[in-house]
């Protein structure tokens, strides 16, 4: 294989690698669809449930992570040896089935059931679909080849917001998880019919986990990218789950007004910071691998002033222009963190590396960053009533951004010795 350029798979023409990370591409969209639709639809969930925001929290942090985190582990074991399609078909299946079960929970603690249900599903997505593209494509492309697959997080965000919000205020929160899940069914099918299972780069076997978390923790930068991405994930899942709810609180939107506002300005803005945070970390590591943690660093504390405009603005239109940009900036972490994590780690343990990081990032960012909004929100609603969610959210994304900056920093330092001797 010349160095720069996807592999072949025997049988398919050049551009079929291309052809799979555009269908990659959609499972990415379709998960983050099926995700968003629970932070979209929390107003109405909680009125008809009747809980407070710490628990509507939980339902879209806690809940959802914990079984996300912890099944990612043996999922990863599982496509770090096995095929990797029929997994990733077998997770698409379950969680958007799951996504249409939802519709019919009749009690609190059976939608939480089915969001856990919808989160094992989704374990077997990112660290699948990552140890596929980094087969089918080199070192020199692999972080553009994953921004490209993570263009797909902000697209989902995109038109779960609008589909959400159009059909939650048509059609009811439990039509909204029944439409907007089947439609995963059909898309696991042609995954399954169309894409061929990547030839490995190695042919040694599988590492057990416990050698692969002691390889990785070995690693300074891979440890100290851990707390960089929790701290960043706690900032980028704590916009992303109350946001809806802050402009509906806040700035009096209704459902889909809110949903066409935030779609198309974190569809538009996540996707092209994402696709330009990779591209361009790819340029620069050429020089320097420390770029891609640089890269990184410049998202987090980028995005700052961005975050506390668009949640203190008093106008609409004042703080859209504050969320656009913010978005763009903050979702250029996206491929360069994942292009460090897989160039940390040796071909056989790429799907375990992500999801050790998944494991790790989501319970500390993704559990506990919107539980803490909640919690937060409570109890400032003595003071502020529903304007207190300003202040959790401006709490929140100041220190986490600060932390997440001061640690990419940080591994900087040692990630370019620590990437060294890895096998592509």
């Amino acid at each position: 294989m010349v160095a720069g350029e996807p592999a072949k798979n025997p049988g398919r023409g050049p551009t079929y690698p291309y052809y799979v990370l555009g269908v990659l591409f959609a499972v990415s969209v379709f998960n983050f669809v099926d995700r968003q639709l629970i932070s979209v639809l929390l107003q109405p969930i909680k009125d008809e449930f009747g809980v407070s925001d710490a628990w509507m929290g939980l339902l879209t942090g806690a809940a959802f992570m914990v079984v996300h985190s912890v099944f990612g582990i043996p999922l990863a074991r599982w496509a770090d040896r096995g095929n990797r399609r029929v997994i990733l078909t077998l997770g698409l299946s379950v969680w958007s089935a799951l996504t249409a079960a939802s519709g019919l929970a009749r009690h609190f603690f059976v939608l939480a059931f089915c969001r856990m249900g919808v989160g094992i599903g989704e374990a077997a997505g990112t660290p699948t679909a990552h140890s596929m593209i980094s087969d089918y494509f080199p070192p020199a492309r692999r972080a553009t080849a994953l921004s490209v697959y993570a263009m797909g997080i902000y697209v989902g965000i995109m038109f779960g917001y609008i589909a959400a919000g159009w059909l939650g205020e048509h059609l009811g929160w439990r039509m909204t998880f029944i439409v907007v899940g089947l439609p995963g069914l059909a898309l696991a099918l042609l995954f399954y019919l169309t894409v061929d299972e990547p030839a490995r780069t190695t042919t040694v076997a599988a590492h057990p986990i416990r050698e692969v978390v002691a390889y990785l923790f070995a690693k300074p930068s891979y440890v100290v990218l851990l707390g960089a991405a929790s701290f960043h994930a706690a900032a980028a899942y704590s916009i992303a789950h109350w946001a809806p709810t802050f402009l509906i609180r806040v700035h009096g939107l209704g459902l889909s007004e809110m949903g066409l506002t935030l779609g198309f300005a974190t569809g538009i803005g996540g996707a092209t910071g994402a696709l330009l945070g990779g591209a361009l970390s790819d340029r620069l590591a050429v020089r320097n691998r420390a770029w891609y943690a640089w890269t990184t660093a410049f998202a987090a504390i980028g995005s700052l002033p961005f975050a506390i405009g668009f949640v203190l603005s008093e106008s609409l239109w004042l703080a859209m222009a504050f969320f656009v940009p913010m978005t763009l900036v903050t979702s250029m972490y996206v491929g360069p963190l994942y292009a460090m994590t897989q160039g940390l780690a040796r071909p056989r343990m790429r799907a375990m590396a992500v999801a050790v990081h998944l494991f790790v990032v989501s319970l500390l960012g993704g559990g506990v960053g919107p539980w803490v909004v909640g919690a937060m929100n409570d109890a400032f609603r003595a003071d502020y009533g529903d304007a207190g969610i300003r202040y959790s959210l401006v709490w929140i994304q100041s220190v986490s951004l600060v932390a997440a900056t001061l640690c990419y920093a940080i591994a900087s330092r040692t990630l370019a010795r620590d990437m060294e001797g890895t096998e592509t």
